[in-house]
């Protein structure tokens, strides 16, 4: 074996592992996912403000729905990878950071519309639906961050 065919080994093992981690993200934020699961944290989060029956039965479909997009996905993808710390610390971070802004929205649809704390258009309902709408508006700024932690950790695809 000659150099030359040493490094265009490398070269297509190198294509290989981009095209890999490329797929690895593209497959976690494909567009019916991420809409499904906005759905479902729409849903769950706005049983919040519903009476006691309704609202038992609507957190668990909504949640139940967002978790089971997460469960689908990972079944159907084509390429399987265990997450690394950063990642862990991602997806972490990202719920963190959703559960926060849905607090923040719902203080601000009671301060600023002045909306019943109780009921099917409520405080809780609006800051859902800005909770999804803004889940959905940061998955290309989310699919950015993933692909620099899935090429930073590039020994593990």
């Amino acid at each position: 074996m000659n150099p030359h065919d040493v490094q265009s080994s490398l070269d297509d093992i190198r294509r290989f592992q981009d095209t890999t981690r490329k797929e690895i993200v593209r497959q976690r934020f494909a567009r019916p996912y991420v809409l499904l699961a906005a759905l479902g944290l729409f849903i769950g989060l706005a049983s919040i403000d519903l009476q006691s029956p309704w609202r038992t039965a609507t957190l668990l479909l909504g949640f139940g729905l967002f978790a089971g997009v997460g469960i689908v996905q990972e079944h159907r993808a084509v390429v399987h990878r265990k997450p690394a710390g950063p990642e862990w610390l991602f997806w972490g971070g990202m719920s963190a950071g959703l559960m926060l802004l849905f607090g923040i929205f719902r203080i601000a649809a009671w301060a600023w519309f002045a909306l019943p704390a109780q009921g099917l258009s409520s405080q809780g309902t609006l800051a859902a639906a800005a909770t999804a709408a803004t889940y959905v508006a940061l998955t290309p700024l989310a699919r950015r961050i993933l692909q620099k932690i899935t090429r930073r950790d590039g020994a593990r695809v």
